[in-house]
């Protein structure tokens, strides 16, 4: 009988991912069993990136002494707002992200919580995000990253790519319903505008508010040890996630102007309808009145008895019909 096999998995304790930030040379990962050890140093610059589901992760934090509490706080609240607050040496945002499986769904925008200071950043997420991912995903290929605030910058650059990259699908979705109306084939995109809608609604909110705490939080409360060259390349991704914002309004506006000119459409149609099922029933209306009076079961009459009856019920129902289109061709209804 065969033995069985024993796997062993290591237990990080919440942690998805951790490096050590070292200047002019690649990140250096960072195991569970070298995290306290390097930040009671206190020396190096790191990055802890956790998973909330895990409750050894809030364990971990709540217990950190290396954590001013106010951070603490920020870090495992549940509140959905973005924003930004200044802590001590440094400052605990909330800022927007999409999710890792993220389908153009207006509920597939989450939030991302950091916590930066001179030497140590910690993020922490409760599902798989997108742009926090690529983050990990750039430092596991050896990108050189100098400082928590170089992280910082690299991470709002990739959020910039994302939602970039979101907006201009959006706008192209917009333009292919726009051509489908120009085509009078609009009736199945009423369902996917409204949708788009939605969504370009809730990415509004999201960079409107990633915008508004950086710029009114961020750059008039700068730490003294960001450099002169983080700082410019702030400024540079604050500049960039304007004009983000930007498309995307324009994209929204773009949308709305759309589903008018579907609306409009959609009445015309309607009212273009109606107007045909008003003709139809004028045209008719006199002859159903005929054949209503000669349908009663009543004695006295005319043509009851006649062979020719009923030649001389269509010719009259024909005469009538002529009246009537006589009438409608004089007043312009036809």
């Amino acid at each position: 009988m065969s033995q069985g096999v024993s796997i062993e998995f290591k237990d990080y304790h919440g942690l998805l991912c951790g490096f050590l930030l070292c200047p002019q040379a690649p990140v250096q990962p960072l195991e569970w069993e070298d995290v306290s050890e390097v930040l009671a140093t206190g020396d190096r610059a790191v990055w802890l990136h956790f998973n909330l589901i895990d409750v050894r992760a809030r364990d971990w934090i709540t217990n950190c002494d290396r954590l001013p509490d106010v951070a603490k706080d920020l870090l495992l609240a549940v509140d959905p707002h973005i924003q930004l607050e200044i802590v001590e040496d440094g400052f605990m945002s909330v800022i927007g992200d999409l999710y890792y499986e993220f389908h153009a769904d207006p509920d597939s925008l989450g939030l991302l919580r950091i916590y930066v200071d001179r030497n140590l950043m910690i993020s922490v997420r409760t599902k798989p995000l997108k742009a926090i991912d690529g983050l990990r995903r750039n430092l596991y290929h050896g990108e050189s990253i100098e400082s928590p605030m170089d992280l910082m910058v690299h991470l709002l650059e990739l959020l910039n790519d994302l939602f970039d990259r979101v907006v201009t699908d959006l706008r192209e979705a917009v333009e292919d319903m726009e051509d489908q109306i120009l085509k009078e084939n609009f009736y199945a995109d009423r369902h996917e505008l409204s949708r788009v809608r939605r969504l370009l609604a809730q990415l509004r909110r999201h960079l409107n508010a990633n915008r508004q705490v950086l710029n009114s939080r961020l750059m008039h409360h700068l730490p003294s040890w960001c450099s002169e060259i983080e700082e410019s390349e702030l400024i540079r991704n604050l500049d960039r996630l304007t004009a983000v914002t930007q498309d995307l309004d324009l994209v929204q506006e773009r949308a709305r102007l759309v589903q008018e000119e579907m609306a409009s459409r959609l009445q015309e149609t309607v009212n273009r309808n109606l107007y045909v099922l008003s003709i139809v029933t004028t045209v008719f209306l006199p002859i159903t009145l005929i054949t209503g009076i000669f349908g009663m079961n009543v004695g006295g009459l005319p043509w009851t008895e006649n062979s020719l009856g009923f030649l001389w019920s269509m010719s009259l129902m024909g005469l009538t019909l002529t009246i009537v289109f006589i009438i409608l061709k004089k007043q312009q209804f036809l």
